[in-house]
């Protein structure tokens, strides 16, 4: 499993933070199912971890055809980004 890539492994989905402050992406978790990788977002941006809030990480769920399905951040929740 490549960690540095947005690219989920075939079948899976990837969820990846952004850090607003360095500029970074960074390999958070990858699961075999949408539901599995949902709940972790939820409860991701449930919590900022910046202030001001609007600086907190930024998450996302990318699928095998490293395209990004979901977004979320602290103050805008999660947002759907691809079908």
């Amino acid at each position: 499993m490549d960690t540095f890539s947005r690219k989920a492994s075939h079948g899976k989905y990837r969820v990846m933070g952004y850090d607003q402050y360095d500029y970074s992406d960074y390999f958070i978790d990858e699961f075999v199912s949408l539901e599995q990788a949902m709940a972790l977002l939820k409860k991701r941006v449930a919590k900022s971890n910046a202030l001001p809030t609007s600086f907190s990480d930024v998450y996302f769920i990318y699928n095998d055809l490293e395209q990004a399905l979901y977004r979320g951040t602290f103050d805008k929740g999660i947002e759907k980004l691809f079908e």
